[in-house]
């Protein structure tokens, strides 16, 4: 079956990650180094690059914001990784294992963001649940400029036992909860860990929160007593590398 990539990051990203592409679309209008980039990635694996009107990527896409490209891959899913791929993931990095569990992200663009921060801030994986979450489609990609094809995600159907599977690796696991007493400044970063993100205005799932070995939050002077759920995990994981660089 065929399904649709565009943007032009999220084109590029999925011609260096093992996505079967079966050919690409770039409008007769569109310019840009990006671009270059991609048809001389795409030369270089025997991808065919279709120069075409704009009215007929307008007419593919719809809504969605093509930026002028689109790929047509051969796959119709999104291809979850197992919880395992992502404590290898760590090994082989040679790193602290530093995974993101996401517990209840409706929001598709908000998933994307934070998958593209986690992959920026290297971390080694992604969870999601498999009910009330948003699921990786091609606006998660799209937002995440492509950062989906190069960290894991994983799909579980209990978010509590994929919790307690990481302790049993050696994480700790910390919440993120505006009403914690702790700050994010607090979080151990000398050993394997896991942050936990909620949804906004709900946050973490009862459950969810009573196995969390630490709530921790985000120190805030405003106003506004909350952040949207992307920022807070940018936040949250940008301190853990800045507190790892630094020790």
């Amino acid at each position: 079956m065929i399904d649709y990539v565009y943007g032009r990051r999220a084109v590029l990203e999925a011609l260096k990650s093992r996505q079967v592409i079966r050919e690409i679309w770039i409008s007769q209008t569109a310019q840009g180094s990006v671009l270059d980039d991609v048809r001389t990635l795409a030369r270089s694996k025997s991808v065919p690059v279709k120069s075409v009107e704009p009215k007929r990527i307008e007419e593919k896409a719809g809504k969605e914001s093509h930026q002028g490209v689109v790929a047509l891959v051969e796959t119709s899913h999104f291809e979850y990784a197992d919880m395992q791929s992502i404590i290898d993931h760590a090994a082989d990095a040679g790193v602290l294992p530093a995974i993101a569990i996401l517990d209840g992200i409706t929001d598709t663009h908000n998933l994307g963001a934070i998958i593209r921060s986690a992959e920026c801030a290297g971390f080694n994986g992604v969870i999601i649940p498999k009910h009330g979450s948003a699921e990786v489609n091609n606006t998660v990609i799209k937002t995440s400029a492509g950062a989906a094809w190069h960290v894991p995600v994983v799909q579980v159907t209990n978010l509590v036992q994929a919790i307690k599977e990481l302790k049993k690796s050696g994480l700790w696991i910390y919440g993120m909860d505006a009403q914690a007493d702790r700050p994010i400044y607090d979080i151990d970063v000398t050993s394997g860990l896991a942050i936990v993100i909620g949804s906004e205005g709900v946050g973490m799932r009862r459950l969810v929160k009573e196995h969390c070995d630490f709530l921790v939050n985000i120190p805030q002077r405003g106003k506004i007593d909350s952040l949207n759920a992307s920022v807070s995990a940018g936040i949250v994981f940008f301190e853990v590398v800045r507190r790892r660089l630094t020790q």
